[in-house]
């Protein structure tokens, strides 16, 4: 546990903390030595109101490239908001509690960043705390170097394609539309089958390694059937010059997943999809070096590693 979840749960300051155990910055806190807690008399700014039950980050340890669940227990409905580094959580109802999604970035910086956490009560009382979190070196590897169509690498065309692949992501859709764990989007076997991960680091055309793998590629020849993973709306059909025919569904709660370099789009914008249905056909369109599916998952605005939505319940 951290010490930012650590002094939420407790319902204590972590400067407290510091103070009981002789620490003079979190920087001296080392993994595996016993820590004390202050009194549960304390009381003052930065102290959680009785209503908050409890307060776990899932998984414990933030890490780059990943999504982070925020679950907040509480005795009473309230308003929450709160945010990680200049991440704004949203905050939905979910067992008997509150629960915020949020991918970090696969390049952020590792090291400390500030985490707040603020409430109204149902009588009005506002209530807020803060802290650091501290995130990991997600440690992803180097890709050789790619080769592709200069014309998907040219900052003219990039540029403004990743702005409007930004624009369809951000909005938050209140209603959960998926529920379990993601299916694969493909058949098997080319379900176990990844020519890159997410995260790798890349060198375009001879390039630094300035880029990032923001998708899992699966195998698969021209034609190999795509399959939604979960229930949704398309909210994009179309065809991009670096991600060539691609489609993004949204799955509710700032959850989304993308395909691209399709060589059939078969579903509108509007559509309705359920979890398995029939949505394109793997391509080679776009910024490819062969027919692939490039895989997405984005939270909370960022793209996150996929294999973690195949392998787990959120939240």
């Amino acid at each position: 546990m951290s010490v930012f979840e650590l002094a939420l749960s407790s319902g204590i300051n972590r400067w407290d903390f510091y103070q009981e155990n002789d620490l003079n910055t979190i920087r001296e806190i080392l993994p595996g030595e016993i820590y004390y807690l202050p009194g549960e008399e304390q009381v003052g700014p930065g102290a959680l109101p009785e209503i908050v039950e409890s307060i776990a980050f899932s998984p414990q340890t933030l890490v780059q490239g990943k999504t982070t669940e925020l679950q907040i227990k509480t005795k009473e409905d309230l308003t929450l908001t709160g945010g990680i580094g200049d991440y704004v959580l949203t905050f939905f109802p979910h067992n008997q509690g509150y629960v915020a999604l949020q991918g970090i970035h696969a390049l952020l910086e590792p090291g400390f960043y500030p985490a707040s956490l603020s409430g109204i009560l149902m009588d009005g009382t506002k209530f807020n705390f803060a802290q650091s979190v501290y995130i990991q070196d997600g440690g992803y590897p180097f890709d050789p170097p790619l080769v592709v169509n200069s014309e998907t690498i040219d900052t003219e065309n990039t540029k403004p394609e990743d702005l409007e692949w930004q624009s369809i992501v951000v909005p938050v859709n209140d209603e959960r539309l998926w529920s379990g764990t993601f299916t694969s989007p493909v058949p098997a076997p080319l379900d176990e089958c990844f020519p890159s991960l997410f995260g790798s680091r890349r060198s375009y055309n001879g390039s630094a390694y300035d880029y990032f793998h923001t998708g899992l590629d699966f195998c698969g020849g021209i034609g190999v059937e795509i399959y939604a993973p979960a229930e949704g709306k398309v909210v994009f059909a179309d065809s991009l010059i670096v991600r060539g025919n691609a489609t993004v569904i949204d799955h509710g709660w700032g959850v989304y997943t993308a395909y691209a370099h399709l060589s059939e789009i078969l579903v509108e914008v509007g559509d309705v999809v359920q979890r398995g249905q029939l949505i394109g056909l793997i391509g080679n369109t776009g910024r490819v070096t062969g027919p692939h599916l490039h895989w997405e998952v984005i939270v909370g605005g960022i793209q996150v590693d996929p294999l973690d939505w195949l392998r787990r319940e959120y939240p």
